[in-house]
């Protein structure tokens, strides 16, 4: 689940296909920047309810990283 919505709203973002989009994507090859990322995370936190703190954009290279980070986060609730 969380890795579908994942690759949804990235999908959403960059006008791809969700089947280009793989775990191991990194976002600068999907021309996410930081501020991409930024609109990422907010439309994530936005459809799981849920708040993801700026710090984490740094720690962020691909798609594996987001999923990872909202497991852990709605894990914690």
């Amino acid at each position: 689940m969380v890795k579908t919505a994942v690759i949804e709203v990235i999908a959403n973002q960059t006008s791809r296909q969700t089947d280009t989009i793989s775990l191991e994507s990194e976002l600068k090859a999907l021309g996410i920047d930081s501020l991409g990322a930024i609109t990422i995370l907010y439309e994530l936190e936005e459809r799981f309810n849920i708040e993801i703190s700026n710090e984490v954009i740094e720690s962020i290279d691909n798609v594996r990283d987001i999923v990872n980070h909202l497991e852990l986060v709605l894990e914690s609730r």
